[in-house]
């Protein structure tokens, strides 16, 4: 089932599942907040040292229904600000493709999993998870460990979550 979004050339149907929402190509994707935390300079936006020997990195995706932007960005201000405490937070980006039906991307990198457990069953996260569940049409997301001396990239996320989804599909 599809549904009319918009008003005059630019309406066009919404996607009925994750798989057509993430095909759609996020040429548009802004980064709305380049890495930041920790383990970036802010001077210069760089690795400020190495990574980790080997570290996680935790990524999510969704495409928020229209009028819920507002209510979603309110959420998430109070939530990066739990972000930005954390124990164990390495760096965070973020990023928004309007053509995608907005969809809104995020990118962290951990020190391990204990600490990006702790932040996923947080208080603030764990609310702003509740309040934003029917906020968005689809929302997906995966996490991995790494060795890689590079920060991830959003082309790697999109990546690695069609690969998720092609193993649910088996």
């Amino acid at each position: 089932m599809t549904v009319e979004t918009g008003v005059g050339p630019a309406a066009r149907p919404v996607p009925a599942t994750v798989e057509e929402f993430a095909a759609c190509d996020e040429a548009d994707l802004e980064i709305v907040v380049p890495w930041t935390g920790p383990a970036i300079d802010p001077a210069t936006g760089a690795l400020k040292s190495p990574l980790p020997a080997t570290y996680v990195v935790a990524t999510s995706g969704g495409w928020p229904k229209p009028g819920a932007i507002e209510v979603a960005t309110d959420l998430n201000r109070v939530l990066l600000e739990e972000l930005w405490r954390c124990e164990g937070l390495l760096a965070a980006t973020f990023a928004i493709s309007e053509k995608c039906w907005m969809s809104s991307r995020a990118l962290a990198v951990w020190t391990d999993e204990e600490s990006l457990q702790a932040f996923l069953t947080s208080e603030g996260h764990m609310n702003a998870v509740r309040k934003t569940k029917n906020l968005a049409y689809a929302w997906e997301g995966t996490r991995w460990v790494t060795n890689s001396p590079v920060l991830p990239t959003f082309d790697e996320v999109r990546a690695r979550l069609a690969e998720q989804r092609k193993r649910k599909r088996t």
